[in-house]
């Protein structure tokens, strides 16, 4: 017994197995989670190494080299990258997409800890950390009042971190701008000198004074105590009276009389300001797979919690969030998904003028959207930007499998049929057809939710709930519709036809359909009489759309307008931090005079670099101004262009990030080499072509100068012959300049380092540091100067690395081209103007993701394509009648391009999802009009013209019907402007334009094809007893 004749007899059944589906979508609803990309795990870990006081160079050489060839070695290594800066580096490990990322994370761990008694004295442990796509802040707070930078840095630590921490679903809190509390003990360079005293010496001798240590256990009086020798400092006297040796005399020298004792703070390496006020602020960063809506929820109510309990002048303001940003993306997409289903439903009344009709097919709309529900639940998915972009993207299909059902029943009623044999017939008739549609859908998007690559991971959410759409409105089409409209239906009057032509209402809109369907019929003769002209036709306006393709460009996807821009400072090299705040002030006084600009988050000191800073730029809601966010980056480069000396970039937060270390402009050019002056050089000079090239904005290249190095440089001779060991000299400099922490004082539950070094004036006086003493193995004194040589250099700002290999990266925003084009005339002119031999160049970031993306979609298309004829064949039982319908799966691409062409999008991977999207829905009709055509060849043995001539105007209503349900389902997706909308037009734009000449061409060309191709069948579709087979039809005065 079929599926759709139980329903029909048990109505109960159905009604009740419709209401359990209800009430577990329901439930799936409520406990989905709400979050703007997937939850997906990449494969990649960053080890963070901390060296203090070292440069670059030295970075990259004992440190970066040693970790690179540690890691480079494991098993599932795909690139390791990294980045060499003052005092830190930074290697990123990335590993095949097959390999688990904590098995990865732990041999990554088994190797440093193989290596770590390798790296140099002074580095400390490193910092092993997986990747999550997700990992950027999801709000951002800032802490400001008339107080110490150390108490609101202590308030932020102590009070409010680690409440925001113990929240489920929070994975950290990053700090920025704050400063702690630091005992140092500044060191005079004379006093040190007459005592015969050296900084190292004074630094053992401290520590050895600052230090706890067990004495084991003690049985006492029948009670068991634990000894403990504390030599912790409790103040900062303490440190004072500390003895460092002893005179002839016997008069004791003590710290106070070679230092001065200040409580202070740590040396201020970064500065934050929220509109030009200084404060503190906090990024708050949740785990993966968490909910960002409900953390971000939960943090704000528990930070007001807190901030109710402090004092009235501690402001705690949010800054920034993320959160909002998801909420309005996902309820844009849900009101889409609503006004287009309603659209949708409304096609249904307006083609078949009846009311139960209608409603018996608007029911099934929101009970296949519940049920889909539902399963991406089971499936462990999200409410993102991916799924709920495949629902909207799927409004008019979830509806077309009951339309066409609905239709062909209501056909049957009209036919005279009671409503019981009307829907068990018109659904027997229409059910393998319908099967064979929506299979067609899945086969060309279950292969674009198994794409490789990272983009692939994103895409496999959304290809998995539109295919789980489908096949919930299939069911949906076979159980509920033919149900309801067995008992809910009426039968027909025989002369409602005549009633309705002389309705006041529905008068006008059946006769124009009988209009639409007698001038049908009198085009389609002309165009099977006319074969050849009607293909040669159709075959001119898909070349023609194809040449549109140049003028159109092509990209990844576009970034979108998210209300928020960054800008990116760099200073001239070895400027103060102090200098570079004052550039930061005068950078955000001009941004904050820009129109449409609300607030400015500065942040001075970005990655221990004093000569860097980074503005981030909020401005007024997308949907209340007229300016797009390129018009407002157009002038803040205007208000920036000032600025001597400094060099910007701006960007804008992408849609979908292709890498972990992917950076934020569209154009990067990698350029790789050994020699590191001479990838210098060549960098500048594709800096040069990149910046000559139409289209570029904000062209940045990231090497530059660095600080001023001087390098003391150890004559081994000379320190032989005075008995001083290299580590002995490099170890005294470091101490008298970067300091060394002795020790830790308690300070109301934390511990408050201990800092010895020289005092400020003598550490930034070269000339002193040459006269700093460094203990022999005898046990003398000896100047440094004795025993280096002090050479000026140039070192880099950074050194960045990429398989190994030395490489420099030129970046670049767009501005009125696409980044295909751009890229495209980039190649061009490196073409022309090769590299030295042993340098080479490719394409990062977007170009890259842009041309992976494209050879992934294609072959996803291509598997599409050969998944379709398989379906085609079986629906068929024929090898040759399904090139019938997919002839004029071109026919889908003519409109997409020429819709993409009309309204200036070019063509990225949204426009190419709708393309695929289309593949599947030119079928549609195709199906439905050959399976038709079929029906009645078998019934009455008429041959294939007269039988098209029959059957193709019966199809005629349906195929409008879904089709501009489709259309209308995707309207208000492709009219929207709101934040993020920019990710979804494209796809809507290309699906309603390939829809619109799909469907038309469709009505003309796969008949002549049908006429053609069915010529060529080796076994007909009909060859039964009931009827003979057919014999292929031809015009006895054909025209062509």
């Amino acid at each position: 017994m079929k599926i759709s004749d139980v329903s029909i007899d048990r109505p109960v059944f159905t009604t009740m197995a419709a209401l359990a589906t209800l009430v577990m979508g329901g439930l799936a609803v409520a406990r989905l989670g709400v979050d703007l990309f997937p939850d997906v795990t990449m494969p990649v870990v960053a080890i963070t190494t901390i060296y203090p006081g070292s440069g670059p160079t030295e970075v990259e050489q004992q440190v970066t080299k040693r970790i690179e060839d540690a890691v480079s070695t494991i098993n599932g290594v795909e690139l390791v990258r990294s980045f060499s800066r003052d005092s830190v580096s930074v290697v990123v490990v990335q590993f095949k997409l097959s390999t688990d990322q904590l098995e990865s994370s732990t041999d990554v761990r088994d190797r440093l800890q193989e290596i770590r008694p390798t790296l140099p004295d002074g580095v400390k442990d490193p910092l092993v950390q997986k990747f999550d796509p997700s990992a950027s802040p999801i709000l951002t707070y800032a802490v400001r009042a008339q107080r110490s930078q150390i108490e609101l840095t202590r308030l932020v630590d102590d009070v409010l971190r680690p409440a925001v921490e113990s929240i489920e679903g929070v994975g950290s809190v990053a700090i920025r701008g704050g400063t702690e509390r630091e005992i140092q003990v500044e060191l005079e360079q004379d006093k040190l000198q007459a005592l015969g005293l050296s900084v190292s010496a004074v630094a053992q001798l401290l520590h050895a004074e600052s230090i706890d240590l067990p004495g084991g256990r003690l049985t006492f009086g029948g009670k068991e105590f634990s000894l403990k020798a504390s030599g912790r400092f409790s103040s900062p006297k303490d440190v004072e009276e500390v003895v460092l040796a002893s005179r002839p005399d016997g008069a004791q020298i003590r710290v106070r009389d070679v230092a001065t004792v200040v409580d202070g703070h740590s040396e201020v390496r970064t500065i934050a300001r929220v509109n030009g006020e200084q404060a503190v602020l906090f990024d708050v960063m949740k785990q993966a797979g968490a909910n960002t809506v409900a953390v971000s929820d939960a943090v704000v109510a528990r930070i007001d919690e807190l901030t109710a309990t402090q004092d009235s002048e501690i402001k705690v303001t949010l800054a920034s969030q993320q959160a909002k940003f998801i909420k309005n993306n996902i309820e844009r997409l849900r009101s889409h998904l609503i006004l287009g289903g309603l659209l949708a439903v409304l096609v249904i009344f307006l083609f078949m003028l009846d009311v139960r009709s209608t409603l018996i097919s608007a029911v099934s709309l929101p009970s296949s959207v519940i049920a889909t529900f539902f399963v991406i639940w089971q499936l462990g998915f999200s409410f993102n930007i991916m799924t709920m972009l495949a629902l909207t993207l799927a409004i008019g299909l979830l509806i077309d499998d009951s339309v066409v059902v609905r239709e062909n029943i209501f056909r049957h009623l009209e036919m005279g049929q009671n409503p019981i044999e009307a829907a068990r017939k018109g659904t027997s008739e229409i059910a393998l057809a319908v099967l064979a549609t929506t299979l067609t859908i899945c086969a060309v998007f279950v292969p674009v939710a198994f794409m490789q690559g990272m983009v692939g991971l994103f895409f496999k959410q959304f290809g998995l709930t539109l295919t789980a759409a489908v096949l919930m409105s299939l069911v949906v089409s076979f159980t509920l519709d033919p149900m309801m409209s067995a008992r809910i239906a009426q039968t027909i009057d025989p002369h409602r036809h005549q009633k309705m032509r002389v309705h006041w209402f529905y008068g006008p809109p059946t006769r124009f359909f009988e209009w639409m369907d007698e001038e049908y019929r009198a085009i389609l003769k002309v165009a099977l009489r006319w074969r050849k002209s009607t293909i040669a036709g159709a075959a001119l306006l898909f070349v023609g759309s194809i040449a549109l393709v140049p003028f159109m460009g092509a990209e990844f996807m576009s970034p979108g307008d998210q209300g928020k821009f960054n800008v990116q400072f760099e200073a001239p090299a070895g400027i103060a931090l102090a200098g570079t705040d004052a550039l930061a002030r005068t950078a955000e006084t001009a941004l904050r005079k820009v129109p449409e600009v609300t607030d400015v988050i500065t942040t001075v000191g970005v990655d221990r670099d004093a000569s860097k800073f980074t503005i981030q730029v909020i401005t007024t809601a997308k949907d209340t101004r007229t300016a797009t966010v390129d018009d407002i980056m157009d002038g803040a480069r205007a208000a920036i262009a000032g600025l001597a000396g400094v060099t910007t970039k701006l960007s804008v937060p992408g849609i979908i990030e292709g890498g972990a270390i992917q950076q934020p402009q569209p154009v990067q050019v990698l350029l790789m080499g050994p020699d590191l002056a001479e990838l210098t050089r060549v960098g500048h000079k594709v800096f040069n072509l990149v910046k000559g090239v139409p289209g570029t904005a904000d062209v940045g290249i990231d090497t530059r100068p660095g600080s001023p190095e001087q390098r003391f440089v150890v004559n081994r001779t000379r320190a032989a012959d005075r008995g001083v060991m290299f580590a002995s000299a490099a170890q005294a400099l470091r101490f008298a300049v970067e300091g060394d922490v002795v020790g830790t004082m308690p300070d109301a539950g934390d511990d408050v380092d201990v800092r010895v070094r020289l005092r400020e004036q003598d550490r930034n006086n070269l000339a002193r540091l040459r006269e700093i003493l460094v203990p022999s193995r005898m046990g003398q004194l000896v100047r440094l100067d004795e025993l280096v040589d002090v050479i000026e250099a140039d070192a880099p700002a950074s050194i960045t690395h990429n398989a190994r290999q030395r490489a420099i990266t030129v970046t670049s925003n767009l501005r009125g081209r696409s980044l295909g084009d751009v890229i495209a005339e980039i190649e061009s002119a490196l073409e022309k103007n090769p590299l030295p031999p042993g340098y080479v160049y490719k394409f990062e970031g977007q170009a890259k993701d842009m041309k992976d993306t494209f050879s992934n979609m294609l072959l996803a298309l291509g598997l599409g394509v050969i998944f379709i004829y398989l379906i085609l064949a079986s629906q068929f039982e024929s090898f040759v009648h399904p090139f019938t319908i997919m002839l004029a799966l071109p026919l889908a691409i003519i409109g997409a391009l020429a819709a993409l062409f009309l309204v200036n999008v070019p063509i990225g991977m949204p426009a190419m999802i709708g393309i695929i999207l289309l593949m599947g829905l030119v079928t549609k009709n195709g199906i439905l009009l050959v399976d038709y055509t079929n029906q009645v060849r078998h019934r009455t043995g008429k041959q294939p013209i007269d039988a098209l001539l029959e059957a193709a105007p019966v199809r005629l209503r349906p195929i409008l019907m879904t089709s501009a349900a489709i259309v209308l389902g995707e309207l208000p997706t492709a009219l929207s402007n709101a934040e993020g909308s920019e990710f979804n037009v494209p796809m809507a734009v290309a699906v309603i334009g390939g829809v619109i000449t799909s469907t038309f061409l469709t009505l003309l060309v796969v008949p002549v094809a049908y006429t053609w191709i069915d010529r060529l069948s080796i076994k007909k579709y009909h060859q039964s007893e009931a009827a003979p087979p057919a014999t292929p039809a031809s015009f006895t005065t054909p025209a062509e």
